[in-house]
């Protein structure tokens, strides 16, 4: 089919007139241009078998759903128009214009699974995709046992179902038996021992998904996506760890595109407790540039002590914005990793500095406990000649407040009191309650570090520490 879909292909790049195609062959060269989202081959097999068989409807059903991508109005006409045959795949294009994307189908999918005798593959395939994008998987379940009676290809549908509820966290058991029956069903279909083996990992059942790959191992031992799904499972299994790092090593070295054998190695490298290894392994995935995850967001997850020079690696291998550098920040934030995030805030600061969001670096630092830094890059941002925050208005009272806190917190009381007194001294107009509670909030807790900044040395000349200080949950009545 590939090899057919590269003719046509070619042939319509090259303008030439195209001849003849068997009406079949001109079927399956549109499903695999739909399946590659080749659109300009899907409209000109339209065109090609119009001109061929005018008499022919087999392509009605296929330009109602082509239509459908572009114009729910034109699929409509299309889905209207005088002379059409019924089909099951008709009813199923109804469904999709009555209840895409978040109507109800199942009424629509009832009646047509009372409706036919049997549905052929295409139709099959558009109802799961649909019940697939409008995120419907549990009628796929409800109605299993239905779909299976009527597509005339009911292995092929079990698998396109327990593919799609394994990434369902609470349909993954369905998953799991729909694709263990399917291996009952087909003993030597590779596939669906990779199926089974992929759900039971992701059920976290490794020595399950071992032994299912074994299988799938058995019956040709040289498939390579087969050793490959091994090779990841053994990650995971301590007794199997060092055999896994050996097959996936070897993999990395016939193709090092091949992202799923360099991320399995870093991450074996990673559970041995070798961090510079998988560091090294990130380090070569992000020099590919065919990465689908970050590789440097899992270098600085693993904290290594030359970070900064993974860093400056990253940069001379692809310049980053700092909008996608603060980016790696929010996620590394979002992992509670907040300490990372600063260290990588900094770096970036450090290099390039900010021109945008800058009190997001300060929170970060101030929330850290980087007060002597939060200090120094707030005055740096304060008194650079042409930066942004040098315009009036730029830091509010609460990043003022922020800074008489910082202050504090380090023991520098003098500048805590100055600056607290600043704030109560402005003159603010606030606009409508709101701003007049927020206002008396931030006057009152500076007049509550004030007050602590003021107490005196005691006998022995020691002053109260107030690194635990947070204006945040201290009250301002104590």
């Amino acid at each position: 089919m590939r090899s057919l879909y590269l003719r046509f292909r070619a042939e319509v790049e090259s303008g030439a007139v195209i001849e003849y195609y068997e009406l079949n062959e001109l079927l399956d060269i549109y499903d695999y241009a739909q399946d590659e989202g080749d659109v300009m081959v899907q409209m000109f097999v339209f065109l090609t078998a119009s001109r061929l068989y005018p008499r022919n409807h087999d392509f009605d059903e296929r330009m109602g759903f082509f239509l459908s991508y572009i114009s729910q109005p034109a699929a409509e006409d299309m889905l209207m128009r005088t002379g059409r045959e019924d089909s099951a795949l008709w009813d199923v294009l109804r469904m999709g214009l009555k209840c895409y994307p978040e109507g109800d189908p199942e009424p629509y999918l009832k009646e047509i699974l009372e409706k036919y005798d049997s549905l052929d593959c295409e139709t099959v395939l558009k109802i799961v995709d649909l019940l697939r994008d409008m995120n419907r998987p549990e009628l796929l379940t409800k109605y299993y046992g239905r779909l299976t009676y009527l597509a005339e290809e009911p292995n092929g549908l079990a698998f396109e179902i327990a593919d799609i509820l394994k990434d369902q966290e609470e349909m993954k058991e369905d998953a799991r038996r729909i694709a263990e029956d399917l291996t009952k069903l087909e003993p030597f279909n590779i596939e669906a021992w990779l199926l089974l083996a992929r759900i039971e990992f992701s059920l976290e059942h490794p020595e399950e998904a071992l032994a299912a790959v074994d299988y799938a191992v058995a019956i040709d031992p040289e498939h390579k996506n087969a050793r490959l799904t091994r090779a990841v499972i053994m990650v995971v299994l301590p007794a199997k760890r060092q055999e896994a790092i050996g097959l996936l090593k070897q993999a990395v070295e016939e193709d090092p595109s091949n992202m799923i054998a360099a991320e399995g190695l870093a991450e074996a490298y990673t559970r041995d407790g070798n961090k510079e290894a998988a560091c090294g392994i990130y380090k070569d995935i992000y020099g590919t540039g065919i990465y689908t995850s970050d590789p440097l967001l899992a270098i600085m997850e693993l904290e290594p002590d030359n970070l900064e020079e993974y860093l400056d690696f990253c940069l001379r291998q692809r310049e980053c914005d700092e909008k996608e550098w603060q980016q790696k920040a929010y996620n590394l934030i979002d992992k509670g990793k907040l300490q990372l995030a600063v260290r990588i805030l900094d770096y970036y600061y450090r290099k390039f500095g900010f021109r945008e969001r800058q009190n997001f670096f300060l929170y970060c630092l101030y929330d850290a406990g980087r007060f002597e830094r939060f200090i120094e890059v707030f005055i740096e941002l304060s008194t650079a000649p042409d930066g942004p925050c040098r315009r009036p208005g730029f830091f509010t009272p609460t990043d003022y407040l922020l800074l008489a806190a910082a202050y504090l917190r380090i023991g520098h009381f003098d500048e805590a009191i100055q600056l607290c007194r600043a704030i109560c001294a402005r003159k603010e107009q606030p606009r409508d309650i709101e701003e007049t509670l927020r206002w008396r909030g931030i006057t009152l807790t500076a007049k509550l570090i004030e007050s602590l900044a003021s107490v005196k040395p005691d006998a022995d000349g020691k002053v109260p520490d107030y690194t635990a200080f947070d204006p945040l949950t201290s009250s301002v009545f104590a």
